[in-house]
């Protein structure tokens, strides 16, 4: 069982999509995450979002993208996740 589905059992809120190619050899374009608790309490958190990417390198290159919120207390709260192959204008407007 995939680490997505295993999350899915203790987390039914949780959103996940992945994309590939259409071709035969289907090959990873991106993936896109955000656990349930963060969806649910969007609301509660202050009206200051970041948006923010790195570059993955290693064995696995591509581009993580990410949206950070802050919580009532003050803390960084990591809300959206996105890996991609690259930073392409379709990965942004995809990821926004």
């Amino acid at each position: 069982m995939s680490y997505f589905a295993e999350v899915r059992l203790v987390d039914p809120d949780f959103v996940f999509d992945m994309q590939t190619t259409s071709c035969k050899n289907k090959i990873f374009t991106r993936y896109f995450w955000c656990f349930g608790p963060p969806k649910k309490t969007y609301k509660l958190l202050r009206p200051v979002v970041v948006i923010d990417r790195t570059f993955l390198k290693g064995r696995y290159c591509g581009t993580l993208l990410t949206v950070v919120v802050i919580d009532p207390s003050n803390h960084i709260f990591l809300l959206v996740f996105l890996v991609t192959d690259s930073e392409t204008i379709q990965s942004w407007t995809y990821f926004l």
